[in-house]
């Protein structure tokens, strides 16, 4: 996780599991995270999916990192 940084897409990390572990440190459900990121609780429920999500862009990734801070 990198934390205090600015914003930097060569960092990206769609990874379910990477994502997932954002939400655990941030103490958030997914739907209190799709709620706060201004995303449906599906898309962020595809964001998180192992198989049949879709990646989630790097600006979520950052936001929930921010989140996780």
């Amino acid at each position: 996780m990198v934390i205090g940084l600015k914003p930097n897409a060569s960092r990206h990390n769609p990874d379910p599991c990477y994502l997932r572990g954002l939400l655990e440190a941030a103490h958030l459900t997914q739907e209190e995270a799709a709620k706060l990121l201004g995303v449906t609780g599906r898309t962020m429920r595809n964001y998180l999916s192992e198989t049949a999500g879709r990646p989630a862009p790097y600006v979520v990734q950052y936001a929930l990192e921010q989140l996780a801070a």
